[in-house]
């Protein structure tokens, strides 16, 4: 009888703990859309600098600039099934020329799970949600990204093997001068081998949008620097063995 009471007392036990968790487990109510709001009229400004890597005769040359940059979300449509895009227009100058230049259309949406971006014909997911530490995610799940892409006439496959992660979730800093009270960094790629590099970063702020962008593309062939002798090539700096690719920083100024 003793053995008989004493699992009956066990199992009132669980189950209370149980339901004690159950009553004290509050559901999540902050899943992070705030990192990619939607509004026709918003507009971003961007400083950008940028650099090419462009084949010479005897050597590559590192081709830079620097560009400001605007988008603006326009108008909404919808897509075959149904999808709320925001459609959203880009253009850029020279930081000391006055005339806007026209560059491209791109489109944004958001779901209960995912935000994305189209642009150039290429449908990227930028964010999924709950915004958590522990999510990872294919980017590129709508494009093949082993795909060439042409970087001053020299095929690269830019987006190859990336793998979406949060470095970091809700935390205070600064892009360039400006102070934000919550962002998150998305990693998309850091990694290198012998013959590419490849380094992805962006940054969003809660109630604002993407605020940085960093791209770092690079390939090599060891000919440039070393004839084909890989191993001469393999501790050389990327700035010295790099032949083709680009870099590219991006960040938010009002």
């Amino acid at each position: 009888m003793m053995r008989r009471m004493w699992g009956w007392g066990l199992v009132v036990l669980l189950l209370s703990g149980w339901a004690c968790n159950e009553e004290t487990a509050a559901p999540r109510t902050d899943w992070g859309y705030a990192y990619f709001p939607l509004t026709i009229g918003t507009e971003w400004r961007y400083e950008l600098d940028s650099i090419v890597l462009r084949p010479q005769v005897g050597g590559i040359l590192y081709d830079s600039v620097r560009l400001e940059a605007r988008e603006i979300l326009q108008d909404t449509l919808r897509d075959l099934v149904g999808n709320l895009w925001y459609r959203g227009e880009r253009y850029d100058r020279r930081a000391d020329s006055l005339t806007w230049r026209f560059r491209q259309t791109f489109l944004l949406r958001q779901d209960e799970q995912r935000a994305y971006r189209r642009e150039d014909n290429l449908e990227f997911v930028k964010l999924v949600f709950p915004v958590d530490d522990n999510q990872r995610w294919d980017g590129h799940v709508a494009f093949d990204p082993y795909r060439d892409i042409e970087v001053a006439g020299q095929p690269i496959q830019i987006y190859a093997d990336w793998n979406y992660r949060y470095q970091s979730i809700d935390q205070p800093g600064n892009v360039g001068t400006i102070t934000y009270d919550s962002l998150v960094v998305v990693e998309g790629a850091d990694y290198e081998n012998l013959l590419n590099r490849r380094l992805a970063l962006e940054t969003y702020a809660r109630g604002v949008g993407l605020v940085y962008r960093e791209l770092e593309v690079f390939k090599t062939q060891c000919q440039q620097c070393c004839n084909g002798n890989t191993g001469a090539c393999l501790d050389l700096p990327w700035r010295q063995k790099a032949e083709a690719g680009f870099i590219l920083r991006q960040w938010l100024v009002r």
